[in-house]
């Protein structure tokens, strides 16, 4: 059985990132800076956003998410993540990456980081 510690942690012993944005420069940058100590999940659009979420849900320690993105937006995400029948997904923390000020209050208000 697993420590509530180890939880976390993919089969590697890493914490697990998702790195949800549209721009392959920014998954790219984030993920050269995160790699070394953490094992890194990709997504381009909110649809594998959530797929992803959905997906790894006992695993994943946070989502880094960008809120402009194609087929669903980081703020319908987070609706999505905060709303979800299952309460693992709910507490799945979201660091919302954006220069947006009301973006941002609106994000922080839906539960986000």
């Amino acid at each position: 059985m697993l420590k509530s510690h180890e939880k976390f942690h993919s089969a590697n012993g890493k914490r697990l990132v998702l790195i949800a944005d549209d721009e392959a420069v920014n998954r790219e940058m984030l993920q050269y800076v995160l790699r070394d100590h953490y094992e890194i999940l990709l997504a381009r659009d909110g649809i594998e956003t959530m797929q992803q979420i959905l997906d790894n849900r006992d695993t994943l320690s946070v989502v880094l998410l960008d809120l402009q993105m194609p087929k669903l937006s980081g703020i319908e995400v987070i609706r999505r993540i905060k709303e979800h029948i299952d309460p693992v997904v709910r507490q799945i923390p979201v660091i919302v990456m954006t220069a947006d000020q009301d973006a941002e209050v609106e994000c922080l208000t839906l539960g986000a980081i």
